[in-house]
C-alpha cells in the first residue's frame, strides 16, 4: 500500500482526523515515525461515538491492528489489566474498578490514563448504584474499548488473567446476590464457558432483568454451549418467547419435550409447565390441562429461590384471561408483580402489571384498569437496559379502551384517528381486544358500517367467533347488537340472540331481544326483555345488567313511569359508580326518553355524588347515540338495495353542505339561510347533486349518500 493509499484510507475511517494525525498515521505504515506519536494522535483523532468505532473496526487489518499491538506496549502491565478488566464497562466508578481488576490503585491507574490523553476522561454523570453514588467516575471513549476488545479476541498471557481476575469478581457478585451484570462482563472478556455456566443458572432471572438481547448475540455466537445444557434451553426459548420470535422458541421448546424429566432434570418442573402454558397459547395444547399443570406445580413443592416462578405465574394468569378465570388470572398475576418488585426484577413486573390491567378491563372495572396500566408504563420506564416487547402495546391498548369507556366524548370529528397497538400471537387475549378496539375506533369516528366490517374480518391469525370463550363471545356479540341498533339492522339483532341461546347466555340474548324490540317499537316487550337483562344474576358480559337497567329507565319513562324510571337509572348509576364505565348511559334506543334528560332529573330528584355530576355534565348536553348516528348509518334496506353508481361521486365542497343540510331535515328556505344563498341556487345544488347520485328523491339520496359513506 502506498502513501496516497494510506491516506485514503485513514480518511474514509477517520473523518474528522486533522490533518496532521492523517499525515500521522501514514507516516506509521510506512514505517517513518514512532508508535507513541501515532497512538496519541489517531486515539485523539476519533470522534465519540460508535459509528466512528464500527469504521475503525472495519478498517485495513494490518493497519488496525498494528495499532492495537503499539497501544498496548506503550502501557505499564496494571494498566493493560486495568482496561482489559474493563472491557464491558462505558462509565465506571473507582470502586467497580477495583473490584474488577482486582487491584486497590485502580482509581490512581484511571487518573494516570486521564492524564495522558487516552481518552480515559472523568463524567458527572449520575448512577443508581448506591455504592457509587456521589463518587468520581469514569468514562472509556469507545474506540479504546474497541482496542481493548481486539486485544482481548488476540489472546495471551495479560488476556488470560484479565479473563480470570474479572471471573472471580463475577463469582464475588453472584455470591452476594448482585449479578445483574455478571454475564455481560463475562462475555466481554470472551469467557464463554462460565458465561454458558452463569446462563445456565441465572438465565431465567437474567431476561426477568431484560437481559435478553446479550443472551440471544450470546446464543447466535456460541449455539454448541447452550445445546449441550439443557439447563439453559428454558431461559433461551423465554428470551425467543419474549421477543416474538416463535419458530425460535418452539425449537428450544420442542428440545424440553424430546428430554425428559429423568435424562433432563436441569429443565426443572416449573420450566416444563411454562412451555405447556406458552403452547397451549398458540393452540398447541388444551389451555384447561395446561393450567392445571401448571397451577399443581405452583402448590406442589417450595419454589422460593426459583427464577422462574413469576414467568409461571405470568403464563398462568394471561392465559386465564384468555379463557375467562378472571379471579384466578387476578390473583396469579398480583403475586407475579410483587415477587418480581421485591426481587428487583421490574421488566417482569412491568409485563405482570400490563396482562394485570387487562384482567381489570375485562372484568368491567374500566377505572382500575387504567391506574394499573399506568402503573406497568412507569415500572417500564424504570427498567434498566432493554425494555420487554409489548408490554407498553399491551398497557398503550388497555389505557385505549379504558378511556374511550370513560367520559371522553365518543363522537369525535371525522377524520380523527387511533392507532391500535399491535400485539403477538402469544397473547390472543390481547390481539382479541386490539380487533374489537379497531370497532370501537370506527364507531368514535363515525362510522357504525365501518365498525361492523371491522368486526365481520377475522383477527388476524385468525380466531374464529365459534372458538372464542364464552366471556369474549359475549363481548363481541353484545358489539354487534349495539352496531345492529344504530343501524336499524333487526336481522343482525335476531342473529345475535340466537347464537348467544345456543352459548346459554341468556342475560345477553335478552340485551339483544330487547333492542330489537324497540327498533319494531314494541315498548312493552323491550321493557320486559331489558328488565331480564337488568335482573340476570349471572351475565358474563360486565355491561350487560347496566346497559338493561339504562334502556329500561328510558322505556319507563316514555310510558309515565317515571319514579320506577328514575329507580332504575340510579341503580345504574350506583352500578358505574367505581368503575367509571359511561358506555351504557350514551343512548342505544330510539323509543325512550333520552338518557342526559334523565340524568338531570336524578340529580335534581334526590342525594347527589360525584359519578353522577359527572354523567350529567359529560352527557346531558349531548344526543343519544341512537340520534346521533341515524342521519348518517345506512339501513339494512338501504345497503341491500346497494347502487348503480361504479365511481365514486366527486361532490363540490357546496354540494357536501347541501347534503348534510338535507340530512338533518331543513327545508330548501332553511338551507339557503343557513348557507347565505338564494333558494335558487339550493335548487340548483340540489339538482346536480341528484344528478351525481343518480336519484330523483330526497330519500334515496341520503340512502345512496350513507351506503357510500358520503354523510
Amino acid at each position: 500500500m502506498d502513501e496516497e493509499e494510506t491516506k485514503a484510507l485513514v480518511i474514509a475511517h477517520l473523518p474528522t482526523a486533522t490533518p496532521e494525525v492523517v499525515e500521522a498515521v501514514s507516516s506509521y505504515a510506512q514505517g517513518w515515525c514512532a508508535p507513541a506519536v501515532l497512538t496519541t494522535r489517531v486515539l485523539a483523532a476519533a470522534p465519540p461515538n460508535a459509528m466512528a468505532v464500527r469504521r475503525y473496526a472495519r478498517a485495513d487489518g494490518r493497519v488496525a491492528d498494528q495499532v492495537v499491538s503499539e497501544v498496548f506496549s506503550t502501557l505499564h502491565p496494571e494498566e493493560r489489566h486495568l482496561l482489559l478488566c474493563l472491557a464491558a464497562e462505558e462509565t465506571v466508578s473507582v470502586a467497580t474498578a477495583a473490584h474488577l481488576s482486582h487491584d486497590s490503585a485502580a482509581g490512581e491507574i484511571l487518573a494516570r490514563l486521564e492524564i495522558t490523553g487516552l481518552l480515559v476522561m472523568r463524567t458527572n454523570e449520575t448512577v443508581d448504584d448506591a455504592e457509587s453514588e456521589g463518587a468520581t467516575r469514569f468514562r472509556i471513549h469507545p474506540l479504546l474499548k474497541e482496542v481493548v476488545r481486539r486485544r482481548l479476541l488476540r489472546g495471551g498471557v495479560d488476556v488470560a488473567r484479565a479473563r480470570a481476575t474479572v471471573a472471580r469478581a463475577v463469582r464475588i457478585d453472584i455470591a452476594r446476590g448482585d449479578g445483574a451484570r455478571a454475564f455481560e462482563r463475562l462475555v466481554a472478556v470472551n469467557e464463554a464457558e462460565q458465561a454458558a455456566e452463569l446462563l445456565a443458572v441465572e438465565g431465567v432471572a437474567m431476561v426477568m432483568r431484560g437481559e435478553g438481547p446479550q443472551i440471544a448475540t450470546f446464543v447466535r455466537q456460541h449455539p454448541e454451549l447452550v445445546q449441550d445444557r439443557p439447563a439453559t434451553w428454558f431461559p433461551v426459548a423465554l428470551e425467543r418467547w419474549l421477543d416474538d420470535d416463535f419458530e425460535g422458541a418452539l425449537v428450544w421448546m420442542d428440545l424440553m419435550d424430546h428430554e425428559d424429566e429423568d435424562s433432563a432434570p436441569q429443565v426443572g418442573s416449573l420450566a416444563r409447565a411454562c412451555v405447556r402454558l406458552m403452547r397451549a397459547r398458540l393452540g398447541l395444547e388444551s389451555s384447561s390441562a395446561a393450567i392445571d399443570r401448571g397451577s399443581h406445580v405452583l402448590g406442589a413443592a417450595d419454589h422460593v429461590h426459583d427464577a422462574a416462578v413469576p414467568q409461571l405465574l405470568i403464563e398462568l394468569g394471561s392465559t386465564q384471561n384468555w379463557t375467562g378465570d378472571l379471579s384466578g388470572a387476578s390473583a396469579h398475576l398480583s403475586r407475579a408483580v410483587e415477587w418480581s418488585r421485591q426481587r428487583g426484577h421490574l421488566a417482569a413486573a412491568a409485563s405482570a402489571t400490563s396482562h394485570l390491567a387487562l384482567t381489570q378491563l375485562m372484568a368491567g372495572r374500566e377505572r382500575a384498569a387504567h391506574q394499573v396500566a399506568t402503573e406497568a408504563l412507569r415500572l417500564l420506564d424504570a427498567t434498566s437496559g432493554t425494555q420487554p416487547h409489548f408490554v407498553d402495546a399491551r398497557a398503550s391498548l388497555v389505557l385505549m379502551l379504558s378511556e374511550m369507556a370513560g367520559l371522553t366524548p365518543p363522537m369525535r370529528a371525522s377524520g380523527s384517528r387511533t392507532t391500535v397497538p399491535e400485539l403477538p400471537a402469544s397473547d390472543p387475549c390481547g390481539r382479541f381486544w386490539a380487533w374489537l378496539a379497531s370497532a370501537r375506533i370506527a364507531l368514535v369516528n363515525g362510522s357504525p358500517a365501518d365498525a361492523e366490517r371491522v368486526l365481520t374480518t377475522p383477527l388476524a391469525g385468525p380466531l374464529p367467533e365459534a372458538s372464542l370463550p364464552d366471556h369474549l363471545f359475549a363481548e363481541v356479540m353484545v358489539e354487534h347488537a349495539l352496531l345492529a341498533a344504530l343501524a336499524s339492522d333487526r336481522d343482525t339483532l335476531r342473529h345475535v340472540e340466537m347464537r348467544l341461546l345456543t352459548r346459554h347466555r341468556e342475560a345477553e340474548a335478552s340485551l339483544a331481544r330487547g333492542l330489537s324490540s324497540d327498533l319494531a317499537g314494541d315498548r312493552v316487550g323491550a321493557t320486559e326483555a331489558f328488565g331480564l337483562a337488568a335482573d340476570a344474576e349471572d351475565p358474563v358480559h360486565p355491561s350487560v345488567r347496566v346497559f338493561g337497567l339504562v334502556c329500561q329507565a328510558q322505556l319507563l319513562d316514555a310510558d309515565g313511569k317515571h319514579d320506577a324510571a328514575l329507580d332504575r337509572l340510579a341503580e345504574a348509576v350506583r352500578a358505574t359508580e367505581v368503575r367509571g364505565s359511561a358506555v351504557p348511559f350514551r343512548g342505544w334506543i330510539r323509543q325512550g326518553s333520552p338518557v342526559g334528560f334523565l340524568l338531570r332529573r336524578l340529580a335534581q330528584r334526590g342525594r347527589r355524588n360525584g359519578w353522577l355530576d359527572e354523567l350529567t355534565s359529560a352527557i346531558a348536553g349531548s344526543p343519544d347515540a341512537s340520534a346521533h348516528y341515524a342521519p348518517t348509518t345506512a339501513t339494512p334496506r338501504e345497503r341491500s338495495a346497494g347502487t348503480a353508481l361504479l365511481v365514486q361521486p366527486s361532490l363540490s365542497p357546496r354540494e357536501r353542505d347541501v347534503l348534510n343540510q338535507l340530512a338533518r331535515g331543513a327545508t330548501y328556505s332553511d338551507i339557503a339561510a343557513n348557507l347565505f344563498v338564494s333558494e335558487n341556487t339550493v335548487k340548483t345544488h340540489v339538482s346536480s347533486l341528484y344528478g351525481k347520485l343518480a336519484v330523483s328523491r330526497r330519500s334515496d339520496a341520503l340512502a345512496v349518500a350513507r351506503t357510500m359513506d358520503l354523510l
